[in-house]
């Protein structure tokens, strides 16, 4: 500095005056005479810049000083009734170019903006300040408790969010009427968090609007529909009328042709038989029988007795021969042995409803019997053909013994084996023999054998599980249906019950007898009488 110098030391830079000229005041006047010739000057510039209005005034001009205390005085007045803002630019360069940063020219301005002070007087205390209403409304989304709306008193509103963020103690103060948080840390968090969530409320709001708008839509399509669905409610309430109108006048016609029914062809009851035959063929078509067992046929009316008992039969005979068409070799084989049996058995042996349903089988031995069975059919029957095999129970000609047997049926004889040794005990020709069973529910069969044949000495009693499934096999075997005689065995009445007696030949032409009778329990024992006693089933 020099003599005529001085310099003020400021914290935001050093500023340096020279004293030449420091007394002088008032320099800048002009004096009225001056304006008036600068007024009347034929030059247009200075015309404009010295306006006659100005020479009117007798008022002393102001002076450069004057001027700025009245300009600055009118800053301050519009600074106090706002609320200023001050933002400080740093120019990074003087060059004015991109990506180059001067450090000295950064500081500099830095320095003389007084923007360190600044923080340092910020940072001494509680920076930043808001009263509760403001940060309330501004950050109640950062909390459930108070968003969308906290009907309690805001102080406490704020004190939830300042849990909820987790403001530390040293952080923030609660004042009277605001909240005082002291780093700017602390601020910029809560304004993260809130830029963050603000992508959730836009989403709600998205969302509200959204659903405002195709509720919009909705209740206008709605409307439309309403309105479209009135008129077809219309049209069809039209249309029900008519088709209601119809069907009564279809009513009372179809009435009068029941009425008439009877009485000479006219329009009407023509079409009433016409069609109540056509119903009946509906009908008879939706339930006709499907198995020729069933007997089960929709009542025809008057008109239709003829056609129903044609179609009835017609129906049947089809039925069958479907059936019969369907029918395998072995079902055709089963058939015929049931056939049979109906013609030999219905009406005459009083168990056989219960030899309908299971199917004839040729072979009821059981599996640990089978091979030496089969060993005595290859090695004993001399190339006999074995065509029915069963356990009997033989009953000895005196005493009644019971003894286990085998029953075995060839195309030429009948073979009785021991039931634990397999030998053969008899071997009777079918030529020779005959069979004699009861009419009641028994497995009792007599095998009838003429005095020639010498070695055996009399009659058979064997008790067969499946009498007329035996019965059936030697009918099929031998073709002859006398060989097999159903016997209604003479009868008295012993101890107030019906007993049935059927004789039997023993040596030496000696008979036995067999009373039969009816019982819960079947059985077959030794009567006191000394003769068979055969407890028949009911």
């Amino acid at each position: 500095m020099g003599r005529d110098e001085f310099r003020l030391v400021h914290y935001a830079g050093d500023v340096t005056y020279s004293v030449h000229g420091f007394l002088d005041k008032n320099n800048d006047l002009l004096f009225r005479d001056l304006k008036e010739a600068m007024a009347e000057c034929s030059n247009g510039i200075i015309k404009s810049c010295f306006p006659a209005s100005d020479i009117g005034s007798k008022r002393r001009p102001e002076t450069a000083v004057t001027q700025f205390k009245n300009s600055l005085n009118n800053l301050m007045d519009i600074l106090m009734c706002k609320e200023p803002s001050y933002i400080r630019c740093i120019k990074p360069n003087d060059l004015q170019t991109h990506g180059q940063f001067d450090v000295e020219l950064v500081r500099h301005q830095v320095k003389y903006l007084g923007l360190m002070e600044n923080l340092r007087v910020r940072r001494a205390g509680f920076a930043y300040r808001r009263t509760y209403e403001l940060f309330l409304q501004r950050y109640k989304c950062l909390s459930r408790e108070t968003w969308p709306h906290y009907h309690g008193h805001a102080k406490d509103g704020v004190q939830i969010l300042a849990n909820e963020l987790g403001y530390e103690k040293d952080d923030y103060r609660m004042g009277k009427t605001k909240i005082f948080i002291r780093f700017p840390k602390t601020l910029f968090d809560t304004e993260d968090a809130f830029q963050a969530k603000k992508h959730y409320l836009a989403s709600i709001i998205q969302a509200r609007w959204k659903g405002r708008r195709q509720r919009r839509a909705y209740l206008e399509i709605r409307a439309k529909i309403i309105v479209g669905q009135t008129y077809m409610r219309r049209y069809l309430a039209i249309q029900e009328l008519k088709r209601r109108r119809e069907a009564a006048a279809k009513i009372r016609f179809f009435i009068k042709g029941f009425i008439t029914r009877h009485d000479e062809p006219n329009e009407c009851n023509r079409s009433f038989i016409q069609l109540t035959k056509r119903h009946w063929l509906t009908k008879l078509s939706k339930s006709l029988p499907e198995s020729f067992m069933s007997h089960t046929w929709i009542p025809a009316p008057k008109h239709c007795q003829e056609a129903s008992t044609l179609l009835r039969k017609m129906h049947k005979l089809h039925l069958a021969r479907c059936y019969r068409v369907g029918l395998n070799a072995e079902k055709k084989r089963q058939l015929d042995l049931k056939v049979l049996s109906e013609s030999v058995f219905k009406n005459n042996k009083r168990n056989y409803p219960d030899s309908i349903g299971p199917w004839f089988v040729d072979d009821r031995i059981a599996k640990q019997h089978a091979t030496p069975i089969s060993n005595f059919t290859v090695t004993q029957m001399n190339g006999e053909k074995l065509h029915y095999s069963t356990p009997v129970v033989k009953y000895d000609r005196r005493g009644y013994k019971p003894r286990e047997r085998f029953f075995l049926l060839s195309n030429k004889a009948v073979y009785l084996l021991d039931g634990k040794t397999y030998k053969q005990k008899h071997r009777l020709p079918l030529d020779k023999i005959d069979f004699c069973i009861t009419n009641e529910r028994d497995g009792i069969m007599l095998i009838r054998i003429p005095l020639e044949l010498k070695k055996d000495k009399g009659d058979l009693i064997l008790d067969i599980p499946d009498i007329i499934e035996c019965c059936i096999w030697i009918l099929d075997v031998t073709k002859n249906r006398s060989i097999v005689n159903i016997v209604d065995t003479g009868s008295y009445v012993k101890r107030g019950e019906l007993v049935l007696r059927l004789s039997h030949n023993l040596v030496r032409g000696k008979t036995g007898v067999i009373e039969i009778q009816t019982g819960p329990q079947p059985s077959i024992t030794r009567a006191k009488s000394g003769n068979l006693l055969v407890i028949a089933g009911q």
